[in-house]
C-alpha cells in the first residue's frame, strides 16, 4: 500500500468516527431538550392538588332491603356475604328480632353467623351469635329515638344458606322514663306467635315421656332456642307427632342426627339428637309410627329429644299446639 493510499484510509476512518461523535451527540441533546420540555410540561400538573372525588363521582351501593314488621322474609346468604336490612323505629318501641334457617331446603347445618342491631347514628345496640341449631334472637326492650335502624347478618363459618328473619316492633312506650337505665323502663308487649289455623288433635307427644329436661320454646336462659328439650332415655322411641311425609334424614350439625317430617298445610315436625334413625327420605308415615330410637348425638349434654313444630317455615311453641 502506498504512502497516499494509507493517509487516505486513516481520512476516512478519522471522518466516519468524527460522524459518529456527531450523530451521538446530536441524539443526546435532543434528548435531554425533550427531556426538559417533558418536566415543564409534566411538573405543573403533578404539583395541582388532588380533588377528593364529589358525591356525583363516589360509587353508589345498593340500599338496604326494608323490614316489614310482623312478616317474615327470607334470603340466601352465602359463606362470603353480609345482608343488610333496615326499617323505621320510634322511641320507645321494643324491637324483637327472630332467625331461623332451613335444614334440607338450602341451609348449611354447620354454619355460624351474627346479627347486629345498629342504631341511626351508627352505633351498635345488640349483637348476637347463632348457629342453624340455637338461632340468633335479640330483643331490644326500648329504641333510643326515631330514626332508620339497620339489621346486619354476617357469617361466622360456612354458609348459611337460606334463612328467615321476623322483626316485630311493639307499639312505643308512653309511660317511659326519659335518661332512666333501661332496666327501669316497662317493657311493652310483644306478640311472639303467628295468626295460624290450628286443628286440636292434630300433634301427638312424640314421646311417652311428658318432662322437660332442657331448654323450652324462647327459654328466657337462652332466646335462641325454638323447641322443647324433652326427657328421654337412651334408645327411647320417637315417634311421628302426625302424619306426614319424611322430607330430611340425616346428619344435622348440632342437631345431631335430625329427622324432619313435612305434614299438611304448611305444618313440620323436627326430631333431633336420634342415637339411631330408621326411616328415610320420601318416607310416608303414620302418627305413632317410630322414627327413631333417642339419644345424645349433636349439641346435646345427655340423652334427651330435642322438638320442634313449624308452621309455613316459622318455628312456634309446641306446648302450645300438643295435648
Amino acid at each position: 500500500m502506498s504512502l497516499g493510499e494509507a493517509k487516505g484510509g486513516i481520512s476516512r476512518s478519522l471522518s466516519l468516527f468524527l460522524w459518529v461523535v456527531t450523530a451521538a451527540v446530536l441524539v443526546a441533546a435532543a434528548f435531554l431538550a425533550g427531556a426538559g420540555l417533558a418536566r415543564r410540561w409534566m411538573l405543573p400538573a403533578i404539583a395541582l392538588p388532588v380533588e377528593p372525588p364529589s358525591a356525583t363521582q363516589a360509587p353508589t351501593q345498593t340500599p338496604a332491603a326494608w323490614l316489614a314488621p310482623g312478616t317474615a322474609t327470607e334470603s340466601t346468604l352465602s359463606g362470603e356475604g353480609t345482608d343488610e336490612w333496615r326499617f323505621r323505629g320510634q322511641a320507645g318501641q321494643s324491637a324483637t328480632i327472630e332467625m331461623w334457617f332451613h335444614p334440607g331446603a338450602g341451609s348449611s347445618v354447620e354454619a355460624e353467623l351474627a346479627v347486629y342491631l345498629i342504631g341511626p347514628d351508627g352505633n351498635v345496640l345488640a349483637s348476637e351469635t347463632g348457629s342453624v341449631f340455637l338461632t340468633p334472637y335479640l330483643n331490644w326492650p326500648q329504641l333510643p329515638t326515631d330514626g332508620q335502624y339497620h339489621v346486619r347478618v354476617v357469617p361466622t363459618s360456612s354458609a348459611p344458606g337460606l334463612y328467615s328473619l321476623l322483626l316485630t316492633l311493639s307499639e312505643p312506650s308512653v309511660s317511659s322514663t326519659p335518661g332512666a337505665p333501661l332496666s327501669q323502663q316497662p317493657r311493652p308487649t310483644v306478640a311472639t306467635d303467628p295468626d295460624i289455623a290450628f286443628t286440636p288433635g292434630m300433634f301427638q307427644w312424640p314421646t311417652t315421656r311428658r318432662a322437660i329436661s332442657g331448654w323450652i320454646f324462647h327459654d328466657p336462659g337462652n332466646p335462641g332456642h325454638i323447641g322443647l328439650d324433652i326427657a328421654a332415655a337412651m334408645w327411647d322411641p320417637i315417634v311421628a307427632a302426625a302424619d306426614g311425609i319424611v322430607v330430611f334424614a340425616d346428619w344435622g350439625g348440632g342437631y345431631g342426627n335430625l329427622v324432619i317430617v313435612e305434614h299438611q298445610d304448611g305444618w313440620l315436625t323436627y326430631y333431633a339428637h336420634f342415637s339411631e334413625i330408621v326411616v328415610e327420605v320420601g318416607q310416608e308415615v303414620r302418627q305413632g309410627e317410630i322414627l327413631g330410637g333417642a339419644g345424645t348425638t349433636g349439641y346435646s349434654t345427655g340423652p334427651h329429644l330435642h322438638f320442634e313444630i313449624r308452621y309455613q317455615g316459622r318455628p312456634v311453641d309446641p306446648h302450645i299446639h300438643l295435648p
